[in-house]
Protein backbone atom coordinates (compact mmCIF):
# COMPACT_ATOMS: atom_id res chain seq x y z
CA UNK A 1 0.00 0.00 0.00
CA UNK A 2 2.82 2.30 0.92
CA UNK A 3 4.64 1.51 -2.34
CA UNK A 4 1.50 2.31 -4.35
CA UNK A 5 1.04 5.62 -2.57
CA UNK A 6 4.68 6.48 -3.10
CA UNK A 7 4.33 5.78 -6.80
CA UNK A 8 1.18 7.92 -7.05
CA UNK A 9 2.86 10.73 -5.18
CA UNK A 10 5.94 10.46 -7.37
CA UNK A 11 3.76 10.48 -10.51
CA UNK A 12 1.87 13.54 -9.26
CA UNK A 13 5.13 15.34 -8.48
CA UNK A 14 6.47 14.49 -11.93
CA UNK A 15 3.28 15.82 -13.57
CA UNK A 16 3.53 19.02 -11.55
CA UNK A 17 7.14 19.46 -12.66
CA UNK A 18 6.15 18.72 -16.28
CA UNK A 19 3.26 21.17 -16.18
CA UNK A 20 5.49 23.83 -14.61
CA UNK A 21 8.16 23.20 -17.24
CA UNK A 22 5.60 23.38 -20.05
CA UNK A 23 4.22 26.61 -18.65
CA UNK A 24 7.71 28.10 -18.40
CA UNK A 25 8.46 26.96 -21.95
CA UNK A 26 5.23 28.49 -23.25
CA UNK A 27 5.98 31.66 -21.30
CA UNK A 28 9.49 31.77 -22.78
CA UNK A 29 8.19 31.28 -26.31
CA UNK A 30 5.52 33.95 -25.78
CA UNK A 31 8.00 36.45 -24.35
CA UNK A 32 10.44 35.68 -27.18
CA UNK A 33 7.70 36.27 -29.74
CA UNK A 34 6.79 39.56 -28.10
CA UNK A 35 10.43 40.63 -28.04
CA UNK A 36 10.86 39.63 -31.69
CA UNK A 37 7.69 41.46 -32.66
CA UNK A 38 8.76 44.53 -30.71
CA UNK A 39 12.17 44.49 -32.38
CA UNK A 40 10.58 44.20 -35.82
CA UNK A 41 8.09 46.98 -35.05
CA UNK A 42 10.82 49.14 -33.56
CA UNK A 43 13.06 48.49 -36.52
CA UNK A 44 10.37 49.30 -39.07
CA UNK A 45 8.73 52.18 -37.28
CA UNK A 46 11.68 53.85 -35.59
CA UNK A 47 14.81 52.83 -37.45
CA UNK A 48 13.15 52.62 -40.86
CA UNK A 49 14.28 54.68 -43.82
CA UNK A 50 11.63 56.59 -45.76
CA UNK A 51 11.49 59.89 -47.65
CA UNK A 52 9.86 62.91 -46.06
CA UNK A 53 7.21 63.07 -48.76
CA UNK A 54 5.93 61.48 -51.91
CA UNK A 55 6.82 62.76 -55.38
CA UNK A 56 4.76 62.93 -58.58
CA UNK A 57 4.63 59.85 -60.79
CA UNK A 58 3.91 60.58 -64.44
CA UNK A 59 1.83 63.43 -65.79
CA UNK A 60 -1.05 65.32 -64.24
CA UNK A 61 -4.48 64.83 -65.82
CA UNK A 62 -7.33 67.32 -65.91
CA UNK A 63 -10.97 66.30 -65.57
CA UNK A 64 -14.03 68.56 -65.69
CA UNK A 65 -13.66 69.36 -62.02
CA UNK A 66 -10.22 68.21 -60.83
CA UNK A 67 -6.50 68.03 -61.49
CA UNK A 68 -5.13 64.60 -60.60
CA UNK A 69 -1.61 63.27 -60.13
CA UNK A 70 -0.16 59.94 -59.06
CA UNK A 71 2.20 60.19 -56.08
CA UNK A 72 4.87 57.61 -55.28
CA UNK A 73 6.66 57.18 -51.96
CA UNK A 74 9.13 54.61 -50.67
CA UNK A 75 7.63 52.35 -48.03
CA UNK A 76 9.31 52.31 -44.59
CA UNK A 77 12.17 49.81 -44.56
CA UNK A 78 15.19 48.85 -42.52
CA UNK A 79 18.51 50.39 -43.57
CA UNK A 80 20.14 48.45 -46.40
CA UNK A 81 23.65 47.34 -45.45
CA UNK A 82 24.36 46.24 -49.01
CA UNK A 83 23.15 49.53 -50.48
CA UNK A 84 21.35 47.67 -53.28
CA UNK A 85 17.86 48.56 -52.13
CA UNK A 86 16.59 45.10 -52.91
CA UNK A 87 14.11 45.09 -50.02
CA UNK A 88 12.54 48.49 -50.67
CA UNK A 89 8.99 48.76 -51.96
CA UNK A 90 6.83 51.67 -53.07
CA UNK A 91 3.38 53.01 -52.25
CA UNK A 92 1.33 54.76 -54.93
CA UNK A 93 -1.45 57.22 -54.12
CA UNK A 94 -3.57 59.55 -56.19
CA UNK A 95 -3.78 63.25 -55.37
CA UNK A 96 -7.03 64.91 -56.45
CA UNK A 97 -7.03 68.71 -56.55
CA UNK A 98 -10.53 70.21 -56.96
CA UNK A 99 -10.82 73.11 -59.37
CA UNK A 100 -13.34 74.84 -57.10
CA UNK A 101 -10.65 75.73 -54.58
CA UNK A 102 -11.54 73.14 -51.93
CA UNK A 103 -8.88 71.06 -50.19
CA UNK A 104 -7.01 68.39 -52.19
CA UNK A 105 -7.38 64.77 -51.16
CA UNK A 106 -4.71 62.08 -51.29
CA UNK A 107 -5.99 58.50 -51.58
CA UNK A 108 -3.75 55.45 -51.17
CA UNK A 109 -4.04 53.07 -54.12
CA UNK A 110 -1.50 50.36 -53.31
CA UNK A 111 1.58 49.74 -51.18
CA UNK A 112 4.37 47.19 -51.16
CA UNK A 113 4.87 47.49 -54.92
CA UNK A 114 8.11 46.59 -56.67
CA UNK A 115 9.44 48.82 -59.43
CA UNK A 116 8.11 46.66 -62.26
CA UNK A 117 4.61 46.81 -60.77
CA UNK A 118 4.22 50.57 -61.17
CA UNK A 119 6.64 51.40 -63.98
CA UNK A 120 3.74 51.92 -66.42
CA UNK A 121 1.34 53.45 -63.91
CA UNK A 122 -0.82 56.27 -65.26
CA UNK A 123 -4.12 58.07 -64.89
CA UNK A 124 -6.48 57.03 -67.69
CA UNK A 125 -9.04 59.81 -67.37
CA UNK A 126 -12.52 60.44 -66.03
CA UNK A 127 -16.02 59.63 -67.21
CA UNK A 128 -17.48 62.31 -64.95
CA UNK A 129 -18.22 59.94 -62.08
CA UNK A 130 -15.04 57.88 -61.76
CA UNK A 131 -11.41 58.85 -62.14
CA UNK A 132 -9.75 55.81 -63.68
CA UNK A 133 -6.12 54.74 -63.32
CA UNK A 134 -3.86 51.82 -64.12
CA UNK A 135 -1.57 51.01 -61.19
CA UNK A 136 -0.67 47.31 -61.40
CA UNK A 137 -4.21 46.84 -62.70
CA UNK A 138 -7.25 48.96 -63.51
CA UNK A 139 -8.90 50.82 -60.64
CA UNK A 140 -10.82 54.00 -60.00
CA UNK A 141 -11.85 56.66 -57.53
CA UNK A 142 -15.52 57.49 -57.05
CA UNK A 143 -15.41 61.29 -57.34
CA UNK A 144 -18.57 61.75 -55.30
CA UNK A 145 -17.46 59.61 -52.35
CA UNK A 146 -13.76 60.36 -52.87
CA UNK A 147 -13.01 56.71 -52.22
CA UNK A 148 -11.51 53.81 -54.15
CA UNK A 149 -13.89 51.58 -56.03
CA UNK A 150 -14.40 48.14 -54.58
CA UNK A 151 -13.17 45.27 -56.79
CA UNK A 152 -16.75 44.42 -57.77
CA UNK A 153 -17.27 47.99 -59.00
CA UNK A 154 -14.27 48.02 -61.35
CA UNK A 155 -15.06 47.71 -65.06
CA UNK A 156 -13.49 48.63 -68.36
CA UNK A 157 -13.17 52.42 -68.18
CA UNK A 158 -15.06 54.44 -70.77
CA UNK A 159 -12.76 57.44 -71.06
CA UNK A 160 -11.57 59.42 -74.11
CA UNK A 161 -8.35 58.12 -75.60
CA UNK A 162 -5.65 60.70 -76.27
CA UNK A 163 -4.60 61.08 -79.89
CA UNK A 164 -1.09 61.95 -78.72
CA UNK A 165 1.24 58.93 -78.38
CA UNK A 166 3.69 60.97 -76.28
CA UNK A 167 3.49 63.61 -73.59
CA UNK A 168 1.96 66.84 -74.87
CA UNK A 169 4.48 69.68 -74.85
CA UNK A 170 3.51 72.94 -73.16
CA UNK A 171 4.37 74.67 -76.47
CA UNK A 172 1.27 73.07 -77.98
CA UNK A 173 -0.87 75.68 -76.21
CA UNK A 174 1.06 78.75 -77.41
CA UNK A 175 -0.01 81.03 -80.27
CA UNK A 176 1.61 84.03 -81.96
CA UNK A 177 -1.59 85.99 -82.57
CA UNK A 178 -5.12 86.04 -83.94
CA UNK A 179 -7.50 87.90 -86.24
CA UNK A 180 -9.51 90.25 -84.01
CA UNK A 181 -11.74 91.51 -86.83
CA UNK A 182 -11.78 91.21 -90.64
CA UNK A 183 -8.45 92.51 -91.90
CA UNK A 184 -7.02 93.09 -88.39
CA UNK A 185 -4.37 91.03 -86.63
CA UNK A 186 -3.17 91.22 -83.02
CA UNK A 187 0.19 89.55 -82.54
CA UNK A 188 3.12 89.16 -80.18
CA UNK A 189 6.25 89.50 -82.28
CA UNK A 190 9.96 90.11 -81.96
CA UNK A 191 12.13 92.13 -84.32
CA UNK A 192 13.28 88.83 -85.78
CA UNK A 193 9.67 87.80 -86.42
CA UNK A 194 8.97 91.05 -88.27
CA UNK A 195 11.91 90.40 -90.55
CA UNK A 196 10.75 86.88 -91.24
CA UNK A 197 7.34 85.24 -91.45
CA UNK A 198 5.46 88.35 -90.23
CA UNK A 199 7.05 90.81 -92.64
CA UNK A 200 4.83 92.81 -95.04
CA UNK A 201 3.74 90.83 -98.15
CA UNK A 202 4.17 87.52 -96.28
CA UNK A 203 1.14 85.26 -95.86
CA UNK A 204 -0.24 84.01 -92.56
CA UNK A 205 -3.06 81.72 -91.50
CA UNK A 206 -5.64 82.17 -88.75
CA UNK A 207 -3.89 79.59 -86.54
CA UNK A 208 -0.22 80.33 -85.92
CA UNK A 209 1.90 78.64 -83.26
CA UNK A 210 4.51 80.48 -81.23
CA UNK A 211 7.99 78.99 -80.68
CA UNK A 212 9.30 78.92 -77.14
CA UNK A 213 12.66 80.39 -78.12
CA UNK A 214 14.14 82.49 -80.86
CA UNK A 215 14.44 80.72 -84.21
CA UNK A 216 18.19 81.41 -84.08
CA UNK A 217 18.40 79.85 -80.62
CA UNK A 218 20.18 82.93 -79.29
CA UNK A 219 18.19 83.38 -76.09
CA UNK A 220 14.79 84.53 -74.93
CA UNK A 221 12.99 86.58 -77.58
CA UNK A 222 11.64 90.01 -76.61
CA UNK A 223 8.18 90.49 -78.08
CA UNK A 224 5.76 93.41 -78.33
CA UNK A 225 2.14 93.79 -79.33
CA UNK A 226 1.61 94.56 -83.01
CA UNK A 227 -1.51 95.46 -84.93
CA UNK A 228 -1.45 93.99 -88.41
CA UNK A 229 -3.45 95.04 -91.44
CA UNK A 230 -4.33 92.09 -93.69
CA UNK A 231 -5.71 91.67 -97.17
CA UNK A 232 -8.80 89.57 -97.77
CA UNK A 233 -8.02 85.86 -97.41
CA UNK A 234 -6.98 83.75 -100.37
CA UNK A 235 -9.01 80.52 -100.57
CA UNK A 236 -10.38 81.45 -97.12
CA UNK A 237 -7.05 80.40 -95.65
CA UNK A 238 -4.14 82.73 -96.31
CA UNK A 239 -3.96 86.43 -95.50
CA UNK A 240 -1.32 88.68 -97.04
CA UNK A 241 0.21 91.10 -94.53
CA UNK A 242 -0.05 94.75 -95.57
CA UNK A 243 1.60 96.25 -92.48
CA UNK A 244 2.58 95.56 -88.86
CA UNK A 245 2.65 98.46 -86.41
CA UNK A 246 3.56 98.36 -82.70
CA UNK A 247 0.81 99.20 -80.20
CA UNK A 248 3.28 100.37 -77.53
CA UNK A 249 6.89 100.10 -76.42
CA UNK A 250 6.01 97.59 -73.69
CA UNK A 251 8.13 94.47 -74.13
CA UNK A 252 7.61 90.94 -72.81
CA UNK A 253 10.09 88.10 -72.64
CA UNK A 254 9.15 84.92 -74.49
CA UNK A 255 5.53 86.03 -74.82
CA UNK A 256 2.71 84.09 -76.46
CA UNK A 257 -1.08 83.83 -76.37
CA UNK A 258 -2.71 80.83 -74.70
CA UNK A 259 -5.09 78.53 -76.57
CA UNK A 260 -6.99 75.29 -75.98
CA UNK A 261 -5.00 73.08 -78.39
CA UNK A 262 -2.71 73.24 -81.43
CA UNK A 263 -5.63 73.54 -83.86
CA UNK A 264 -7.19 76.53 -82.11
CA UNK A 265 -6.78 80.27 -82.12
CA UNK A 266 -6.06 81.96 -78.76
CA UNK A 267 -8.95 81.86 -76.32
CA UNK A 268 -11.08 85.01 -76.46
CA UNK A 269 -12.33 86.74 -73.33
CA UNK A 270 -15.12 89.27 -72.98
CA UNK A 271 -15.96 92.23 -70.77
CA UNK A 272 -13.54 93.53 -71.88
CA UNK A 273 -12.65 91.73 -75.08
CA UNK A 274 -9.19 90.26 -74.86
CA UNK A 275 -7.01 87.21 -74.47
CA UNK A 276 -4.54 85.48 -72.15
CA UNK A 277 -0.80 85.94 -72.49
CA UNK A 278 1.98 83.82 -71.04
CA UNK A 279 5.44 85.35 -70.66
CA UNK A 280 8.63 85.22 -68.60
CA UNK A 281 9.24 87.53 -65.65
CA UNK A 282 12.84 88.34 -66.58
CA UNK A 283 15.68 87.09 -68.81
CA UNK A 284 18.29 84.68 -67.55
CA UNK A 285 18.01 81.75 -65.19
CA UNK A 286 15.62 83.39 -62.71
CA UNK A 287 12.68 83.90 -65.04
CA UNK A 288 9.34 82.58 -63.83
CA UNK A 289 6.10 81.91 -65.68
CA UNK A 290 3.73 84.90 -65.68
CA UNK A 291 0.11 84.88 -66.88
CA UNK A 292 -1.53 88.15 -67.92
CA UNK A 293 -4.94 89.08 -69.22
CA UNK A 294 -4.82 91.73 -71.94
CA UNK A 295 -7.39 93.70 -73.93
CA UNK A 296 -7.41 94.07 -77.71
CA UNK A 297 -5.18 97.14 -77.48
CA UNK A 298 -2.46 95.20 -75.68
CA UNK A 299 -3.14 96.73 -72.26
CA UNK A 300 -2.61 94.44 -69.26
CA UNK A 301 -5.73 94.04 -67.10
CA UNK A 302 -4.17 91.75 -64.51
CA UNK A 303 -0.97 89.77 -64.18
CA UNK A 304 0.02 86.87 -61.88
CA UNK A 305 3.37 85.19 -61.30
CA UNK A 306 3.00 81.41 -60.93
CA UNK A 307 6.52 81.00 -59.39
CA UNK A 308 7.14 78.15 -61.86
CA UNK A 309 10.53 78.16 -63.58
CA UNK A 310 9.69 79.24 -67.15
CA UNK A 311 11.90 76.59 -68.70
CA UNK A 312 10.69 73.89 -66.29
CA UNK A 313 7.06 74.44 -67.23
CA UNK A 314 6.10 70.83 -67.99
CA UNK A 315 2.37 70.96 -68.66
CA UNK A 316 -0.39 73.39 -69.53
CA UNK A 317 -3.87 72.04 -68.81
CA UNK A 318 -6.46 74.36 -70.42
CA UNK A 319 -10.09 74.75 -69.47
CA UNK A 320 -13.06 77.03 -70.09
CA UNK A 321 -12.84 78.75 -66.71
CA UNK A 322 -9.25 78.20 -65.65
CA UNK A 323 -5.84 77.14 -66.89
CA UNK A 324 -3.58 74.89 -64.82
CA UNK A 325 0.21 75.00 -65.05
CA UNK A 326 2.51 72.19 -63.89
CA UNK A 327 6.23 72.63 -63.30
CA UNK A 328 8.88 73.23 -60.67
CA UNK A 329 10.05 76.24 -58.71
CA UNK A 330 13.31 77.95 -59.54
CA UNK A 331 16.30 75.80 -58.58
CA UNK A 332 17.89 76.21 -55.15
CA UNK A 333 21.53 75.08 -54.70
CA UNK A 334 21.86 71.54 -53.31
CA UNK A 335 18.08 71.09 -53.16
CA UNK A 336 15.43 69.55 -55.34
CA UNK A 337 13.02 71.99 -56.97
CA UNK A 338 9.49 71.71 -55.61
CA UNK A 339 6.90 70.53 -58.17
CA UNK A 340 3.77 72.68 -58.33
CA UNK A 341 0.30 72.79 -59.81
CA UNK A 342 -0.92 76.38 -60.19
CA UNK A 343 -4.53 77.00 -61.20
CA UNK A 344 -5.35 80.45 -62.64
CA UNK A 345 -8.92 81.71 -63.07
CA UNK A 346 -9.02 83.25 -66.55
CA UNK A 347 -11.58 85.91 -65.64
CA UNK A 348 -10.19 87.26 -62.37
CA UNK A 349 -6.60 86.04 -62.27
CA UNK A 350 -7.21 84.43 -58.88
CA UNK A 351 -4.70 81.63 -58.34
CA UNK A 352 -4.37 78.55 -56.16
CA UNK A 353 -0.99 76.83 -55.76
CA UNK A 354 -0.54 73.21 -54.75
CA UNK A 355 2.67 71.32 -54.04
CA UNK A 356 3.11 67.85 -55.51
CA UNK A 357 5.35 66.86 -52.62
CA UNK A 358 2.94 64.82 -50.52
Amino acid sequence: MSDAMDKQEAAAAWYRRYRSLRFKLALFVGVAALIFGAVMWFGKKVLSVAPASGVPLGECVRTESHIASLIQATDPHLPEISGRGGNTTTSVSILIIPLDGSEPKKILIAEGLTSNQFALAKILGSDGQVLWFDVNGIGGVDLKRMALLQPAEVRDPDVPKSAWPFAISADTYLSAGFIVAPGQWLGLHSAEDLGGEFAPKKFLRRVVSQPLRSARGDGIPVRRFYRGVLEAPVDEKYHRIISMDPLSNDAYFNAAFLRMDDDAEPIRLTDPDGALMIHTSEPGLKGTTVISRIDLDGRVIWSVDTAIDRFKLLQILPGKESFAFVGTRLPVPDKLSEPLVVIVDIESGETSTHSLWR
